[in-house]
């Protein structure tokens, strides 16, 4: 059995078990922001109050949350079998 002192240096932490999360909300949610984004600079830069730039850069976040949009939707997060052991009973 290990002293305290070396418990204390070296103390075993179990990581906890990884979140499943379905990312396909979180990058609706960022996508659709993007496009408010464009949609406001876009306006702006037809008036001339600022250059097309901004409109750009706002346009190549849609595509690329359309794009996580897709792999999401691809890709389903599912949870593994939930297994019980007696060191993680069940949730009740």
């Amino acid at each position: 059995m290990p002293s305290l002192v070396e418990k204390l240096l070296r103390p075993e932490r179990t990581p906890p078990a990884p979140v499943h999360v379905d990312l396909g909300p979180v990058l609706l949610v960022g996508t659709a922001t993007w496009f408010v984004a464009l949609l406001v600079t876009g306006v702006l830069a037809a008036l001339g109050a600022t250059g097309w730039t901004p409109a750009v850069v706002c346009a190549a976040g849609v595509v690329i949350g359309l794009g996580g949009v897709v792999w999401a939707r691809l890709h389903p997060t599912t949870p593994p079998a939930q297994t019980t052991t007696s060191e993680n009973p069940p949730l009740p």
